[in-house]
This record gives C-alpha cells, sequence and structure tokens, in this order.
C-alpha cells in the first residue's frame, strides 16, 4: 500500500509541478495560437505518468528493495539508508531503458536523468510515508491501551 501511495503522490506532484511550468497565463497567450488549461495539462500529465509508475516504478522498488537487502542485510542501518536512494537511482535508469524499449521513442540516455529524479521523488515520497506510519502507530499506540 505504502508503494501505491508513493506512486500516486509522486506522479501527483511531478504532473502539478510540470503543468504549472508548462501553462500559459491569459494575459501572456497569443491570439489565434490553442493553449492548453491547467488542469489539461495535469490529467494528460497524470494519465501518462501514473500507470508508468504502476507498471515500472513499483517493480522496480521492489527489486530494488530485495537487492538492498540481500546486499546489505548485514551493514549498519545508515549504510542501507543511503545505498536505497542510489539503488532507485539505477533503477531509474533501467526504467528509462525499458520505456526507451518497448516505445521505441529516442536512445535510453535520453531518459535517464527524467527517470532517475523520478525514482528519487518515489523512494523520497515512500521514506516519508513510512516516517509518518511509524510516528502515527506510536502515537496512537497508547490509545488503543486506554481505551
Amino acid at each position: 500500500m505504502i508503494k501505491f501511495l508513493a506512486a500516486f503522490f509522486s506522479s501527483l506532484l511531478i504532473c502539478l509541478v510540470a503543468s504549472y511550468l508548462d501553462y500559459t497565463p491569459v494575459d501572456m497567450r497569443v491570439e489565434g495560437v490553442s493553449y492548453y488549461s491547467y488542469f489539461r495539462l495535469f490529467i494528460i500529465g497524470w494519465i501518462i505518468l501514473f500507470p508508468m509508475y504502476l507498471v515500472l516504478g513499483i517493480p522496480l522498488s521492489l527489486l530494488m528493495d530485495g537487492a538492498v537487502a540481500q546486499f546489505f542485510g548485514e551493514a549498519p542501518k545508515a549504510a542501507i539508508f543511503f545505498m536505497k536512494p542510489i539503488s532507485y537511482m539505477l533503477a531509474g535508469v533501467l526504467g528509462g531503458w525499458l520505456f526507451s524499449l518497448f516505445m521505441g521513442m529516442g536512445e535510453w540516455y535520453t531518459y535517464r536523468y527524467p527517470f532517475m529524479l523520478g525514482a528519487l521523488l518515489f523512494w523520497a515520497i515512500q521514506e516519508s510515508i513510512r516516517f509518518i506510519q511509524k510516528k502515527c502507530k506510536k502515537r496512537f499506540k497508547g490509545y488503543s491501551r486506554a481505551t
């Protein structure tokens, strides 16, 4: 469930920022040129990006989490914490390669940095959700015993 929420919020955040950057305000529009609304830019981006996170992001995330646990299981927690974002960025490179392979658009290195940034954002949101979940469990643990 955490990975699904991370995919949802990552795609939501990327689409909000990209729509903001791509939107042309009404007072800057040229007459005779068709412009998309902010909402349409957002929805088009989200319809494309969210399934990509579901198809590529979540499986690659599971793969990288398993690899880090396998190779760094005995390492200190700080080492694991630093290896996870590195492994997610490597998964982003793999995701960019898979995307270019199956879509047939551009070279694989064209998608390297956007996919790495998306994977790093996915990891950050996933860890934030885990942190919030831990804090909520601690906070409400005492309430369940009192009732």
